[in-house]
């Protein structure tokens, strides 16, 4: 039997998931001490100050916590743990501080999330066609009458010379490159050299 899956870590997290181009999931886990030292930093202010996560838009830059296109706040209740976030505009990044709000609008984060980018939410702008012919050869049956070339393996030992297996390499090349010719005119490997005999 499988142990349960823990209720909490014990750690402060935020984390981000794309759900579609419109949608996002968001789960989080915020420890005691977390709390203590966000109550020691507002003080009184503290007290009516809201749960949020809070937004930032950050497509096509390079976020340093301030130069984001824009924000927005989800009030939230911290003991839900979770939270499905809709979205008005699709194919963006955005990351999320957890944190709160003061009733004088002094935000105050906790941690911040994972980068999410969702993606396009309509069919491809792309509109050139790239289409490939694949050409089948068919498969003859064998000529009874003509019979089996046996090709010799090569030595696994190592006793050849560099000449000898630069010898071996060249003569492999050569019977790939006439059985791709053949394949090419459509014909079954072994009919040019059976019609030359």
């Amino acid at each position: 039997m499988t142990p349960e899956l823990p209720d909490r870590y014990g750690r402060t997290e935020l984390v981000l998931m794309v759900v579609d181009p419109l949608l996002l999931f968001g789960y989080w886990e915020v420890t005691p001490e977390s709390l203590r030292e966000a109550q020691d930093v507002l003080g009184v202010e503290m007290e009516g100050a809201r749960a949020v996560l809070r937004f930032y838009d950050i497509s096509l830059i390079h976020f340093d916590g301030t130069n984001s296109h824009h924000t927005f706040d989800i009030d939230i209740g911290l003991e839900a743990r979770s939270w499905y976030v809709h979205l008005w505009t699709a194919e963006k990044s955005y990351c999320a501080d957890l944190g709160f709000v003061t009733r004088t609008g002094r935000f105050h984060a906790i941690t911040r999330s994972n980068i999410v980018h969702t993606p396009r939410a309509g069919v491809s702008a792309r509109d050139e066609e790239r289409w490939m012919r694949v050409r089948f050869a068919r498969r003859q049956k064998p000529d009874p009458a003509r019979p089996l070339e046996a090709v010799p393996a090569p030595s696994l030992r190592g006793g050849q010379s560099p000449e000898e297996l630069r010898a071996l390499l060249e003569r492999r090349v050569r019977e790939q490159a006439r059985l791709a010719a053949e394949l090419a005119k459509g014909m079954s490997p072994g009919s040019i050299s059976q019609g030359s005999r």
